[in-house]
């Protein structure tokens, strides 16, 4: 073989493999004239998208484009071919069936000897998968920013309910010991608020299980001294944060001095959700402790757990609160709007 023979197989088998390689990465590969239009058959590119012979021809391949991208995928092709480089654009292009998928459309001028633009070569490659796991990925990031600016919306108002509950706590001249035993059982309810915000993500905590939890840990389960009742009700991650600080302190008020201390005594907490004056929803909360041997005097000392109730409530939550001793017992009374979408949800 002489070496000029060799040579151009050489060349040969260099095009050979560098075709069979744009084959197993493109969809299509086309050509077109020195002017940027089709002249040849692609039958890849007619397979793919669907495209007639005399659908494709002459600047007819725009077609498969998606319409909200055709008019600029002609204008950049154009541009192209004015200046003479190689173009790299992104756009839906339809294929065989009518769907549009994300393709990659590359074409680059090859030119003769003297340096002028003998055609075009270009090819497709369908981009779909990593169009959509880009997609995937911002909406994850939109998602976390979320979450993150949530995040700290909470760590500032929990932090803002902990200052003041340790600035109340400490008020007063008691042992540092009781001070210390109220303070943690305060922070506990808190946290264990905290945990039920974490598994409700939606937002919605559910007040059953809120009043549930706070009795569980202080050891009051269903019996002949308890009974609670209500239909479902949704509670914002505020006024779960609040109302779990009631809950602990009635609980603990109970456990102490009311109905979860003697025998004989019973702790009914019910619930109802009605609509108010001015047409929102309302939740009314009763709790009422019966079977106690006190006389119905009011304590003079004004504590944390009232002024929670009788301030916090209505000041934080717009809710209308009430607590009355009572001969044998007390009833604490709430009605806390609650936002549209928490009615909807409690609509059981």
């Amino acid at each position: 073989m002489t070496e000029h023979a060799f040579d151009r197989d050489m060349a040969c088998k260099s095009a050979a493999a560098a075709k069979a390689l744009v084959d197993g990465i493109a969809r299509a590969v086309w050509e077109t004239d020195a002017r940027g239009i089709v002249v040849s058959d692609s039958p890849a590119w007619r397979r793919h998208t669907g495209q007639s012979l005399a659908e494709f021809l002459e600047h007819g391949w725009v077609g498969a484009i998606h319409p909200d991208q055709r008019r600029d995928v002609r204008r950049q092709w154009r541009a192209a071919v004015a200046r003479g480089s190689s173009i790299d654009i992104e756009a839906r292009l339809q294929v065989d069936g009518g769907e549009y998928r994300w393709s990659r459309l590359y074409a680059v001028p090859l030119r003769a000897a003297d340096g002028s633009i003998r055609n075009w070569t270009g090819m497709s490659m369908d981009i779909e998968v990593r169009k959509k796991a880009e997609q995937a990925l911002r909406e994850s990031e939109a998602q976390l920013r979320t979450l993150v600016g949530e995040l700290k919306h909470r760590a500032r108002n929990i932090l803002t309910v902990v200052r003041s509950v340790f600035s109340r706590t400490v008020e007063g001249e008691r042992p540092i010991e009781e001070i210390a035993e109220h303070f943690r059982g305060r922070l506990d309810s808190l946290a264990r608020a905290q945990v039920i915000l974490t598994q409700h993500s939606a937002g919605s905590i559910d007040l059953q299980n809120l009043i549930r939890d706070e009795l569980l840990s202080a050891g009051v389960q269903d019996g002949p001294l308890l009974s609670i009742e209500g239909p479902d009700v949704g509670l914002t991650p505020v006024q779960a944060e609040l109302l779990a600080l009631a809950f602990h302190e009635l609980t603990t008020n109970s456990l102490k001095f009311g109905a979860l201390r003697v025998q004989g005594g019973h702790l009914n907490i019910s619930w109802t959700t009605n609509i108010g004056y001015s047409g929102d929803r309302l939740l009314d909360l009763t709790w009422t402790e019966r079977g106690v041997p006190a006389v119905p005097v009011r304590p003079a000392y004004r504590g944390f757990g009232m002024e929670l109730i009788m301030d916090a409530l209505p000041y934080r939550l717009g809710a209308e609160t009430q607590v009355e001793f009572l001969g044998g017992g007390m009833r604490c009374s709430v009605s806390l709007p609650l936002r549209e979408q928490d009615g909807a949800a409690s609509a059981g």
